[in-house]
């Protein structure tokens, strides 16, 4: 392995805090890597505007209250949400923004299905304090390289520091591994209604760092 290649690996490997200019960046990679995901193809089928419902999210919520990590090769992005954080969306431009291109594009049964999935979501959240993975992933050219690895060392890393249990919703069962092997477990598989996609509700226990 030469120079550059592993200098390109330590960029990869190398996760920072996104700053308010690294938000569009962010989303553009979330929804590069989310491509080909169940649920988003259940509720859109249009990767196009995957990383607008990103957007949307990031500025109205995750941008303000949220850790937001990205690698220092911009090819991999994490959106968490710490304690005490509601994980519930507020209104925001962008956020109408995207519900009017859903509409547009996929008609209005597809907002009827966002609604189910974020009913799904909130009933199923845990009530007791806990660090919220909302997306994690690599661009689509770019996955199979342990940016998703990376990513989630840095925002457990967080969650140890505080002690806190960790929650995700897997949309897609194969990246399940990946959260296993950094100890999360599922508790719950529910299923979005009329024959939607399954999602894998997964909790890791809090960990003191010493």
């Amino acid at each position: 392995m030469n120079l550059a290649t592993n200098t390109r690996r330590s960029a990869e490997h190398d996760i920072i805090i996104a700053g308010k200019a690294d938000i569009e960046q962010v989303c553009n990679i979330l929804g590069s890597a989310f491509s080909n995901d169940p649920i988003l193809d259940w509720i859109s089928g249009d990767p196009a505007i995957y990383g607008l419902l990103f957007r949307s999210e990031a500025e109205a919520l995750y941008k303000h209250h949220g850790h937001v990590y990205i690698n220092r090769e911009q090819t991999g992005a994490a959106m968490w949400l710490p304690a005490g954080v509601s994980a519930k969306t507020p209104l925001h431009w962008r956020l109408l923004t995207a519900i009017w291109n859903l509409a547009r594009t996929r008609g209005f049964k597809n907002i009827k299905r966002l609604s189910d999935l974020d009913k799904l979501m909130t009933d199923n959240r845990p009530k007791e304090p806990h660090f919220y993975l909302h997306a994690i992933g690599a661009s689509l050219d770019k996955q199979g390289r342990g940016i998703g690895s990376a990513l989630l060392k840095a925002g457990l890393s967080a969650c140890d520091q505080q002690g806190m249990p960790a929650y995700l919703e897997s949309s897609n069962e194969k990246n399940n591994p990946l959260y296993e092997r950094y100890g999360f477990e599922i508790v719950d598989v529910v299923s979005l209604p009329k024959g939607g996609p399954k999602m894998w509700l997964m909790r890791r226990e809090s960990r003191l760092v010493s």
